[in-house]
């Protein structure tokens, strides 16, 4: 059984129960309640969001931030590894950076011979996958930022059918084939689906941790990893968080600002599978994720590198944290 990590709430609340007289749980109740509070009519109000979202998150919060997962080309053992982080660490807010589904079935690109396109599929298992890791985190919200693989379901309607694709629905008066639709998410639940400006998906979305640390899908490319999100910083002039380029990198320096981070969280795919065709060792990509916590009203987040391992001579992948690891089933 794993044991608790040092920085956890559960260790923070120990220390207010002990000044307090509040039990641990009663204070993990409070921590709750006040995140609640302060982003009511924030960011856990809206089923979907267009532009930049503003949360206000106490000291003590914890933030999973998973990258480009592209269901169902995603890397199973990872996930899987990732799934006992979840239920040890249990975060308060899980967010997806984008590219969370593939939506391979509307992709302009030349598919593989032999290979199925069924985008219904991959709705299908994209729900299940993010409910279960809701379910395994306990998380009380879930923020979806729109990646340019999710809008890949309005510019295969734009071009050919934009009477289509703008027509809304009556009730909620959304482009009717919204992907936050599609995928059956409702008002009451604890998801919020991030968009730019345009109510499309790409690289306009994004969330504003505590006016600290911007997090988007990503929009500039560049092939060292951590430049893409200097870049990005560069443009913005504040600290970013980006998924997009498969690479996972950190760049922090100083500016007569102050500090400015730029943090890059790679990807959870299966580089073999068949919709990953393009991918090489050029491409240099790394699997990743990035774990948080709020401490003085900053973010401090930190990329956590996916490695292959071995155990009792059985190739694994996994990641450490806290001075635990976390590892796949045998493979």
């Amino acid at each position: 059984m794993h044991k608790k990590h040092a920085s956890s709430v559960e260790d923070a609340a120990k220390k207010l129960a002990k000044a307090t007289g509040y039990e641990t749980r009663e204070m993990r109740k409070l921590l709750t309640a006040e995140i609640a509070r302060r982003n009511a009519n924030k960011g856990l109000g809206h089923l979907s969001f267009a532009g930049i979202l503003p949360l206000d998150l106490p000291d003590g919060t914890r933030i999973v931030v998973l990258p480009d997962i592209h269901v169902p080309a995603h890397d199973v053992a990872s996930i899987w590894a990732i799934k006992a982080f979840l239920k040890d660490y249990q975060p308060h807010i899980i967010i997806f950076i984008g590219d969370v589904a593939d939506v391979f079935a509307l992709s302009r690109w030349p598919a593989p011979p032999r290979v199925a396109k069924d985008m219904q599929g991959e709705l299908d298992e994209t729900r299940r996958l993010v409910d279960s890791l809701i379910k395994v985190s306990n998380c009380i919200h879930v923020f979806y930022i729109m990646g340019n693989h999710e809008d890949r379901m309005m510019r295969y309607l734009s071009d050919p059918a934009p009477g289509v694709a703008n027509i809304l629905n009556f009730q909620t008066r959304e482009p009717i084939m919204s992907f936050h639709g599609l995928m059956g998410y409702k008002p009451e639940d604890n998801v919020t689906f991030i968009y730019d400006l345009a109510e499309r998906g790409g690289f306009g979305g994004s969330i504003l941790i505590n006016g600290d640390l911007d997090l988007h899908h990503g929009r500039i490319v560049r092939p060292k990893p951590g430049a893409s999100p200097r870049a990005d910083a560069d443009d913005q002039g504040r600290s970013v968080t980006t998924g997009h380029t498969h690479r996972a990198g950190m760049v922090c320096r100083q500016t007569t600002r102050g500090e400015i981070r730029a943090i890059e969280l790679g990807h959870l795919v299966n580089p073999t599978h068949p919709y990953f065709a393009y991918s090489q060792l050029t491409n240099n990509w790394h699997q990743a994720l990035g774990a948080a916590t709020i401490v003085g009203g900053k973010v401090h987040l930190q990329v956590l590198p996916i490695k292959q391992v071995v155990v009792d001579g059985r190739p694994k992948v996994g990641f450490a944290f806290g001075g635990n690891m976390y590892r796949s089933p045998n493979r």
